[in-house]
């Protein structure tokens, strides 16, 4: 029998050690890395140009009532487009949108909304003073349970969803005035599934809250990005030249 030298023992753990590291590497990698899956800023809606009422937007689908198409000044940053969650003509009904596609995510995965908000900032003697909105999330599998639910930081628990909606802020006030403020909404998947973006206005005069620079994230939930089974491939081939060295040295 050719025994191996303790050169080469200690090589081939040495090699086989750095394949086992790469691939811990790159699974830890692919599971913290956060993938953007969704974003709207809204500046190409219509063409660039304003529209009130308006209902035939790109990336989202109209359940209820009309929007508006903002430009210009009014909207974050002072420039581009935006969306005003109210439209002229919309009647005594809320006014409801969500992404036409939905976004897959994987057990464990955090899902995080984001999303800039702001008052109508409206001329309007007849307006309400505040409108009322809910941001959150269609689910594509019911029943399914969330949690680390976080609203802008608080941490609400966990939820049972069984209605496929959970929309959050419970109509949260925005004063017409209010400036623009950045939100976010996260959850911790407990089962892979499936996700929506869901908003909703009640105001109903014809001037609501507006919208602008809608993300959806996806952090983790177990499945290496590329350059993660990148990672891998390398450690897995240098396990592999480890054991073709240790055979030409026991033929040699």
């Amino acid at each position: 029998m050719i025994r191996e030298t303790p050169r080469q023992t200690r090589r081939l753990r040495a090699a086989a050690f750095a394949a086992a590291t790469l691939v811990a590497t790159a699974l830890g990698a692919g599971a913290a890395q956060a993938t953007q899956v969704f974003s709207d800023n809204f500046n190409s809606e219509n063409g660039g140009v304003a529209a009130n009422p308006y209902t035939n937007f790109a990336n989202w689908t109209v359940s209820a009532g009309v929007f508006t198409v903002v430009e210009g000044a009014r909207c974050d940053g002072g420039s581009g487009g935006c969306i005003g969650l109210d439209g002229r003509g919309g009647g005594p009904v809320a006014n409801e949108f969500n992404t036409t596609s939905s976004f897959s995510y994987g057990a464990g995965a955090v899902v995080t909304l984001s999303y800039a908000i702001a008052g109508s900032h409206a001329d309007c003697d007849s307006c309400a003073n505040d409108d009322e909105y809910e941001a959150g999330f269609l689910f594509g599998n019911i029943p399914t349970t969330v949690n680390n639910v976080t609203v802008d930081g608080q941490n609400d628990g966990s939820f049972n969803e069984t209605t496929g909606i959970d929309l959050f802020g419970t109509g949260s006030p925005i004063p017409r005035t209010d400036p623009w403020t950045n939100h976010t909404i996260s959850f911790t998947a407990t089962d892979a599934g499936s996700v929506q973006i869901d908003l909703r206005s009640y105001s109903v005069d014809g001037i609501g809250p507006l919208l602008d620079n809608v993300s959806l994230d996806v952090t983790g939930g177990g499945v290496p990005e590329p350059a993660s089974w990148a990672l891998m491939i390398l450690g897995f081939a240098a396990a592999g030249a480890a054991l073709r060295q240790r055979r030409s040295a026991v033929a040699a």
